[in-house]
């Protein structure tokens, strides 16, 4: 994670700060902001950054995500889909939760159908919490 990604916090003060507004704005103490602490102080340069994504497959990629998800936000989910464009198909659940291929029925239906039979959801599939 320290070496994948420009983290905006570079000293404990801030990284201080971000817990507060966490709290104030009664959110949960994610995975993310976890990898945040662990990276503070890291000794070098990002080596290896993110970038976009050129993926060119016959049977598209199941990407699964929640809309409410605390460590994976769901504005991540949309870029990579439009990154994968055809070669994806992102299946939402409409809860909260970092776990969400299993959540629901509805979400294991659609998991199990990919896996098994390798069936691609319709695209702009959301199943309720």
């Amino acid at each position: 994670m320290c070496n994948d990604q420009a983290l905006p916090v570079r000293d404990y003060d801030t990284y201080r700060r971000l817990l507060d507004r966490t709290r104030t704005r009664d959110l949960r103490y994610s995975a993310g902001v976890l990898a945040i602490g662990y990276c503070l102080g890291w000794p070098r340069p990002v080596a290896n950054p993110p970038h976009r994504l050129d993926v060119h497959l016959r049977t598209p990629v199941l990407q699964v995500n929640s809309r409410h998800d605390p460590a994976t936000g769901y504005n991540w989910a949309l870029s990579v889909a439009a990154q994968l464009g055809r070669s994806g198909v992102l299946l939402t659940y409409g809860g909260a939760g970092h776990g969400s291929a299993g959540a629901t029925p509805c979400m294991r239906a659609a998991r199990d159908a990919y896996l098994i039979d390798l069936v691609v959801p319709q695209r702009g599939t959301v199943c309720p919490a």
